[in-house]
């Protein structure tokens, strides 16, 4: 989306891949997760929740403002909002949208931080303009680049042939809930909200019912604090109020009197109880560093460039006199499975 400024690779729209493109930018103790609900209480439990990303198949005309939402001349109070320069830059454009806007919250990083710094005073195509020439930006976003067999010069614009799909934000600035599209020309305000995780959901639904019913290629994801930091936190607490427990359980024991006993069983009993909290809450936590690995290993074969170890195959392949037969087979199984497909259906 908009017009090719800058060599700017597409990104996939991974909870994983995201969450790597803002530690990258320097960004701590933030994560991104994917969402399957836009109910208010699943959207809680996952606080601190600092913005979400929608990523829609975008259509001439589609989104505009609702009756109860308007564009905002300028940027609106104390909202930092870019308008989109870079083709394919919407993911990064989007991301940005949230953390810049969250920076009171968030610990930013040296890049982000001097960037919101040096644009904060620009209007909003030069805000663009400017993420354009950020060599650090565009070098994390272009670290997801996807190595290519065939490259081509030629470059078109999108048709009406074409699925083109695109990222925007959603967050809270100062009591109202705004919706930041980087094609458009300001943020788009939805009002005054007192609980912005309850409303946002009645927004994006209203945005999707513009489709068909056919449309299901929406994809929304949560930018949140990191849960580790969180459950281990909760964890420390827990163990404090254990810590205090025991001392009152041995202080009880020392104490021969009836009373004392029976007040003793009820702290064991609290104990027991606060024992399995722990439990659960480090079962999260190994929940979540097995997330975190698998992150990793998905990316790193994300970035890898197999085309060398593919060619060197076929062309040992070939070299043997196996590749022609291996074609055949293959031929074969896919004519297979699409007729085992079609038996299903």
């Amino acid at each position: 989306m908009g017009s090719d400024n800058g060599n700017w690779c597409l990104i996939e729209s991974d909870p994983g891949v995201f969450t790597e493109l803002i530690q990258n930018m320097g960004v701590k103790d933030v994560q991104v997760e994917e969402l399957y609900s836009l109910d208010a209480e699943t959207l809680s439990a996952m606080e601190p929740v600092y913005g979400l990303i929608f990523l829609f198949k975008w259509q001439p005309g589609h989104g505009n403002p609702a009756s109860q939402a308007q564009e905002t001349p300028g940027d609106g109070p104390n909202v930092y909002f870019a308008q989109q320069i870079i083709q394919n830059a919407c993911a990064t454009q989007a991301i940005m949208s949230v953390l810049l806007n969250r920076a009171e919250d968030i610990e930013l990083g040296e890049t982000l931080t001097n960037f919101r710094s040096f644009t904060a005073d620009l209007p909003s195509d030069m805000r663009g303009l400017a993420l354009t020439n950020c060599d650090q930006i565009r070098d994390v976003h272009n670290s997801f680049v996807r190595p290519e067999a065939f490259l081509s010069d030629e470059k078109r614009p999108a048709t009406e042939d074409d699925d083109v799909f695109h990222f925007i934000s959603y967050v809270p600035v100062n009591g109202r809930l705004y919706e930041l599209d980087g094609l458009k020309g300001s943020p788009v305000d939805h009002g005054k909200t007192s609980n912005w995780l309850q409303d946002v959901g009645e927004v994006i639904q209203k945005r999707m019912n513009e489709y068909s019913q056919s449309e299901i290629r929406f994809n929304l994801m949560a930018v949140i604090g990191d849960r580790r930091k969180i459950l281990n936190k909760k964890i420390t607490s827990v163990d404090a109020d254990i810590s205090k427990l025991l001392q009152r359980l041995e202080a009880l024991r020392l104490d021969d009197r009836a009373e004392s006993r029976e007040e003793a069983s009820r702290v064991e009993s609290q104990i027991g109880m606060l024992n399995s909290e722990r439990a659960g809450l480090e079962q999260m936590v190994e929940v979540e560093n097995d997330k975190f690995a698998k992150y990793k290993f998905d990316n790193l074969l994300r970035k890898h460039n197999f085309i060398p170890m593919v060619y060197s195959l076929l062309r040992g392949m070939a070299e043997k006199g196996t590749l022609d037969s291996a074609m055949e087979r293959a031929k074969e199984l896919g004519k297979k499975r699409t007729r085992q497909q079609s038996s299903w259906q």
